[in-house]
């Protein structure tokens, strides 16, 4: 029984399907497949590794990273894929640049390739003269989340159930050792139980020491006129990411807008303050947009731990776990996911700990919400034009 139908999920039930045939597999997924953070993200496909437990595991990671896009790639970008587009970081202060500096001397020595950009090279790609340099990171994709994520949800074997808006409410043990999975439509007994749900894993009473689950938002443009969206896309389809971790991101998408992610809101949904926040964001870079602004705006959750490192592997017996893609989680969620059903069946499986690391401790409330709050308005204050 697998709980999640995102990547990770999704990853699961497919590997577990390939080195079991014929094993009965069920996926529960509180949603319907999409409509959650795996088809509500940004939809940057991400080869690089930017953490690892040191330069020879960011390596190692960027290698399976690679592997994993080509599966994916094969399986499901038919009609989700953004062709020849650029992905880059991008500094618009100082400090955002010595950020920049460090990351290509990380890059550097873990093999990962990267060139640097001018900012005039940002200016004639973007469109935008906000940015003082930027990393170029060759390999890495755009693609429609929405669509991407459906499309590996319908290439599932049939042997695979998924049931959706069927969200799991309690999770217990027997005294066989098997796990008993309740639903508002009912219960599911199983021997093994995967919980690829990231932050609302905590709801079942797993992971909460070390994740935290956090709102991050986007908005959109409506579709730009021709001449102006050609503008801001001289030389075709982009996506930045930001210097600084609670910076901007922006991209454009195949029907003709701009999209922007920005900011965070802890535990809970933002409100309509949120638009003029991501609006002003948007607008400090192309103010040729403020007659058009953003045409809806949205919110998704992304489950974080202390220092990256994802909570992953057997909690207990029968029960296994992915928790924590900190923000990146289509490779790396599908990688993770992956991993897991080799660990769970006896199969080789990556050291996932050697390679990432262990999740860091969280203290328990109301510390952890303090410390959120602190830690946020100082890297707001160092983020600075880069939000």
């Amino acid at each position: 029984m697998i709980i999640g139908a995102g990547y990770t999920g999704i990853a699961i039930a497919r590997q577990l399907a390939t080195q079991n045939p014929g094993t009965d597999i069920r996926i529960l997924e509180a949603e319907t497949v999409g409509s959650g953070s795996p088809g509500r993200n940004s939809g940057f496909v991400l080869e690089h590794a930017f953490t690892a437990a040191n330069t020879a595991a960011a390596g190692a990671l960027y290698e399976q990273y690679q592997a994993t896009q080509n599966e994916m790639r094969a399986t499901a970008y038919r009609d989700a894929h953004t062709p020849k587009s650029q992905i880059f970081k991008g500094a618009a202060t100082e400090r955002g640049e010595k950020k920049l500096a460090t990351l290509a001397k990380f890059l550097e020595k873990s093999g990962q390739p990267f060139e640097w950009m001018s900012s005039d090279h940002m200016r004639s790609v973007t469109g935008s003269s906000y940015y003082r340099a930027g990393l170029n990171l060759p390999g890495n994709s755009l693609v429609n989340p929405y669509a991407l994520i459906s499309n590996l949800a319908h290439s599932l074997p049939p042997s695979i159930t998924l049931y959706e808006e069927s969200p799991a409410i309690h999770l217990s043990q027997d005294s066989s050792g098997d796990w008993l999975i309740t639903t508002p439509e009912g219960s599911l007994k199983a021997p093994m139980v995967f919980l690829a749900n990231n932050a609302f894993a905590a709801s079942l009473g797993v992971g909460n020491a070390y994740s935290v689950k956090i709102f991050t938002y986007a908005g959109v443009t409506p579709p730009l006129p021709p001449d102006l969206f050609a503008s801001l896309a001289p030389e075709g389809h982009w996506g930045l990411l930001p210097a600084h971790r609670l910076g901007s991101t922006l991209r454009t998408t195949d029907d003709g807008r701009l999209l922007i992610r920005g900011f965070y809101g802890y535990e809970h949904e933002g409100n309509d303050s949120t638009r003029g926040y991501l609006e002003q964001s948007l607008f400090n870079r192309f103010p040729e947009l403020r007659d058009y602004g953003l045409e809806k705006w949205w919110g998704g959750t992304t489950s974080l731990t202390a220092n990256g490192a994802p909570l992953w592997g057997q909690l207990k017996k029968g029960l296994f776990a992915s928790i924590g893609c900190n923000g990146v989680g289509i490779l790396k969620g599908t990688l993770l996911g992956q991993q897991l059903a080799n660990l769970a069946t006896g199969h080789p499986s990556m050291d996932v700990q050697g390679l990432m690391g262990k999740p860091g401790w969280m203290p328990p409330e109301p510390i952890r919400h303090i410390g959120f709050n602190m830690v946020s308005a100082v890297e707001r204050r160092l983020a600075g034009a880069e939000r």
